[in-house]
């Protein structure tokens, strides 16, 4: 058993410093030309220096032409490897910096885009958001087939068309293996949920299970170079090579029990005869704080018992300020 695990390990190490290796071939594919003049353009939008932090946060986008329709914020702890992944309701109500009030996924589709939504997710999380990765709904697709497709358990049956979008889901319940085609459609069906956006993101987050659990078989280790090339034609994103190489380095080190999963806590409901989603801005605080601690980077409250009180010292406290007035 421990030679099978210092094989297993030794193959996790090789793909992902070869995946590494390989960025810095692709980097150039992957810069967004339009994020890199948006900030010189505007330097108030430029995202915050990373170098110095323990945790390092990410927005990842799922692009639905100009709009993000999934937005997932990674928090990824560099000394521990500890993750957490914090799903973001594509219709949160929130204030985009310059226009006012409108759906978080709008923020995207303005024009400072990638940067103008980092902005307004960070506002909403007050939290610095460091790099961004976006992933075009194609590119996912040619990823996920190149891996052989990814085993998730489809909890009812989907059907949902939109002729606007170009969009048919057709999918029937129960555990199978989802093409890239197919897995994407499962990640984007929400009209059939109750609670629309909270039950497509419990899917996406099953999805996002299945994917790293396929991604880092050692049996994906021949497919590096066709994995990092079809990255390299879907991805953009501000990540520095340097990160990349450190990423590769201890990726090793990360654990399924090591990565924790969150969604924004509110409800659905209608402002203005608009539909949104409503966060609870008490729970968020109380969320991510739990983040913080998840992630180590923060002890949790001790519980001070409350003692009786001794009638007997009761003058000495108030005369020292700590009865009461």
């Amino acid at each position: 058993m421990k030679k099978y695990i210092i094989i297993f390990l030794a193959s996790f190490l090789v793909f992902f410093t070869i995946i590494g290796g390989i960025y810095y071939k692709y980097k150039s594919n992957m810069t967004d030309e339009h994020f890199v003049k948006t900030i010189e353009e505007n330097p108030e939008l430029e995202p915050e220096d990373s170098k110095e932090d323990v945790i390092i946060n990410t927005l990842v986008m799922g692009i639905d032409e100009a709009r993000s329709d999934t937005m997932i914020v990674v928090s990824y702890n560099k000394e521990n490897q500890k993750i957490a992944l914090l799903s973001i309701p594509r219709d949160t109500r929130v204030e985009i910096p310059g226009y006012g009030i409108d759906k978080i996924n709008a923020a995207a589709a303005k024009k400072e885009g990638t940067a103008l939504a980092m902005r307004t997710v960070g506002n909403l999380l007050d939290i610095p958001i460091h790099h961004y990765v976006k992933v075009t709904f194609k590119g996912a697709e040619r990823i996920i087939d190149i891996l052989g497709g990814v085993t998730v358990n489809v909890p009812r049956g989907m059907d949902y068309e939109d002729p606007v979008q170009d969009l048919y889901i057709h999918l029937k319940p129960g555990l199978q293996v989802l093409n890239g085609k197919d897995a994407v459609k499962f990640a984007r069906f929400r009209s059939g949920y109750p609670d629309q956006d909270l039950g497509r993101i419990r899917a996406q987050q099953q999805l996002i299970k299945a994917f790293i659990d396929k991604l880092t078989s050692p049996k994906m280790i021949p497919k590096a170079l066709t994995i990092a090339d079809a990255m390299s034609k879907c991805i953009k994103t501000n990540l520095e090579n340097s990160d990349i190489a450190h990423y590769a380095i201890n990726i090793k080190d990360i654990k399924m029990e090591n990565v924790s999963f969150y969604t924004l806590p509110g409800i659905d409901g209608y402002i203005n005869k608009v539909s949104y989603f409503l966060h609870d801005e008490a729970k968020l605080k109380e969320m991510m704080q739990e983040i913080r601690i998840g992630l180590g980077v923060e002890e949790p409250a001790e519980e001070t018992e409350l003692l009786p009180a001794d009638n007997d010292n009761a003058p000495e406290e108030a005369e020292s300020g700590i009865g009461s007035r």
